[in-house]
């Protein structure tokens, strides 16, 4: 495996005009998925198309499942394949660290589900999210490089692989248990 590994896609924060109002606050699922999207389709994104987009799938979640809050990482990936047509996704459950660099050496980014307060990223607002989903884009020996739709500051954000492992978590259905959920992380098949 190699030593370093670096995905480009595009970033864009939650918020990407900077309001971060009730719905931006639970965008993060969206806007890793946007993410890894635009990834996909080669496309560039700017905040104002980030918008646009998370805006038309938090109508879309609302419209046909009820909901957009926290969703799990199965519901991502039928998001994924309802929303946008993408149909290579699937969840990998109960890997190891090192899982991550191995898929990560395949050269596409993972989405992971995570309890946000044990991530420790210092741009969260305190005291950071119960829940929270990120893009990793790469690898550099025991740092993980993300981009954290959490923050404006979140592109190549990076985490100590230990830190980030210790904090994936799929969503369980109950925010209180958030750090009872299963280790899951969404890939490219």
């Amino acid at each position: 495996m190699p030593n370093k590994i670096s995905i480009a896609v595009p970033f864009s924060s939650q918020a990407p005009l900077g309001k971060w109002d009730a719905l931006h606050e639970e965008a993060c699922e969206e806007t890793s998925l946007l993410m890894l999207k635009y990834y996909l389709d080669g496309k560039k994104l700017t905040p104002e198309i980030a918008e646009r987009e998370i805006q038309a799938m938090l109508a879309y979640e609302i419209k046909h499942y009820g909901k957009y809050e926290d969703s799990d990482a199965e519901e991502i990936v039928k998001l994924a394949r309802d929303f946008y047509g993408i149909k290579n996704l699937q969840v990998v459950y109960d890997f190891s660290p090192e899982d991550l660099k191995k898929y990560l050496s395949l050269g596409h980014p993972i989405i992971v589900p995570a309890a946000g307060r044990l991530l420790g990223n210092p741009n969260f607002k305190a005291p950071g999210p119960l829940y929270h989903n990120l893009v990793l884009t790469g690898y550099e020996e025991n740092r993980i490089i993300t981009n954290d739709p959490g923050t404006r500051k979140g592109q190549s954000y990076q985490y100590d692989i230990n830190t980030l492992y210790t904090a994936i978590h799929d969503f369980p259905g109950n925010l209180r248990d958030i750090e009872k959920g299963r280790k899951a992380m969404i890939v490219v098949e």
